[in-house]
């Protein structure tokens, strides 16, 4: 009997899921009866507004990620995020030229029950990107601002991470 990569692989995934079954494992987003699930509670983020382009950048992925049919009309929660964007030169050339920057991203955020008032998650996301400076102004600022695109983008999944990681924790807390 021949046994090819395919079927190996997924001898081992089986073996895998019975043994991590044993353990206590469960999938994060998995539905658990009537109490809902992770992606439940995401759902029912109502994010708040921000003023600056790249925060509005941030909540518009997080939007997208956390609530992808929109918005609730009635949230449960409300996220409020704070975002800084900062740049570091890199690389400097003898003369004194930058070539190479790092773009970094902060963002802290506080997660609201809405019924109580209270702050029920607070936490925090960096990303970094780089970009290179050439002697092409428009190519310069294409740069950065792909770069800044994929950093944010980043954040959001960060984000979106720390709050499924607090609901799943939350829910298996409340048994």
């Amino acid at each position: 009997m021949s046994w090819s990569r395919r079927r190996v692989l997924g001898h081992a995934l089986v073996a895998a899921a019975a043994s991590l079954s044993g353990c206590g494992f469960r999938p994060m987003y998995a539905r658990r009866g009537r109490s809902g699930n992770v992606v439940d509670d995401l759902a029912a983020i109502g994010i708040d507004p921000v003023t600056d382009r790249i925060g509005q950048s941030l909540r518009n992925d997080l939007i997208e990620r956390l609530t992808p049919f929109g918005e609730p009309r009635y949230p449960r929660y409300r996220l409020s995020v704070q975002v800084q964007r900062s740049s570091q030169a890199l690389a400097i050339q003898a003369d004194t030229t930058i070539t190479r920057y790092n773009l970094r991203i902060d963002v802290s955020f506080t997660l609201t029950d809405v019924e109580t008032g209270a702050a029920i998650y607070r936490g925090s996301a960096r990303t970094v990107g780089s970009y290179n400076a050439v002697r092409s102004d428009f190519a310069t600022l294409s740069a950065e601002q792909d770069t800044s695109r994929r950093a944010v983008r980043e954040a959001s999944d960060e984000v979106r991470t720390l709050l499924s990681v607090f609901f799943s924790r939350r829910r298996q807390a409340a048994g």
